[in-house]
């Protein structure tokens, strides 16, 4: 009786300890898992687009803090590579064939032809599992809003004098969204093609950005900044600092100039 009551104990004890390790096998598993395909990702943000189409599922969304976010699509038709990178604070969660992961990453690498080097910032990814196949169907890129459109605000107001000071009308349209207006501080104003076919100004020289304040939600960039530049349109001088606001349009992944306000006066 004695030795039956002892193996009905033993018994008892191990069903009470086995769910406990159970939980903490699937847990660590799950957490090898999500490193594996967090692993997979930035492995595949290379030139090799194949991989990385095959990785992200069909209904695959990004969306950043600074309130962009795009498809499949056009998420794949940005030029991106990671040079190296490191997975800290790693919390994993699995509903079945869901599995959600937050995170730090810190990285380095190029992004639109702009090379970036990221500190610690938080992420949360979800994969679904589908027919034995894990895929990520969406990914939060969080904490980098202000850096990254300052930055990219930044490039797209100097690609855009610098199309300007070319001359070249072709480049000029390269940068200007199809909807495109300006408007200055005499009133005058032109959409695109009167644009292009207007005298258009002449710039000499670097000119500098100063006082920008950028702010962006989904594909729309507004900026407001003080340029100083050497300029003359129609034969007369452009006041040499002034302030400007410039309306960005993200079009197959390309900051366009949508409108343009000019404050400078003609002296």
């Amino acid at each position: 009786m004695f030795q039956r009551l002892i193996g009905i104990f033993s018994v008892s004890a191990l069903c009470a300890l086995t769910p406990t390790a159970m939980i903490g096998q699937t847990a660590d598993d799950d957490d090898a898992l999500a490193r594996e395909l967090i692993d997979r990702f930035y492995t595949d943000l290379g030139p090799d687009r194949d991989d990385l189409q095959v990785f992200l599922g069909e209904s695959f969304q990004i969306i950043g803090s600074d309130g962009l976010h795009f498809d499949k699509a056009e998420y794949l038709s940005f030029p991106k590579s990671i040079v190296d990178y490191d997975v800290s604070d790693l919390t994993v969660r699995r509903d079945n064939d869901l599995l959600t992961a937050t995170f730090e990453i810190t990285y380095t690498g190029q992004f639109e032809g702009t090379a970036r080097s990221v500190p610690s910032l938080p992420r949360i990814a979800v994969f679904a599992e589908r027919g034995g196949e894990w895929s990520l169907i969406a990914l939060a890129a969080l904490g980098t809003g202000e850096n990254d459109v300052t930055t990219a605000s930044s490039k797209a107001i100097y690609d855009f004098f610098a199309a300007i000071q070319s001359g070249d009308r072709d480049k000029i349209r390269a940068v200007l969204a199809p909807d495109f207006q300006v408007l200055r501080v005499d009133g005058s104003g032109y959409t695109l093609e009167d644009y292009l076919a207007s005298d258009l100004p002449t710039i000499d020289g670097q000119p500098v950005i100063e006082d920008l304040v950028a702010t962006s939600f989904s594909n729309t960039m507004v900026t407001r900044y003080v340029v100083t530049v050497d300029e003359t349109r129609d034969g007369k001088t452009v006041e040499a600092k002034a302030r400007r606001m410039t309306v960005f349009q993200r079009i197959n992944g390309t900051w366009l100039v949508a409108a343009h306000a000019n404050f400078a006066t003609i002296n």
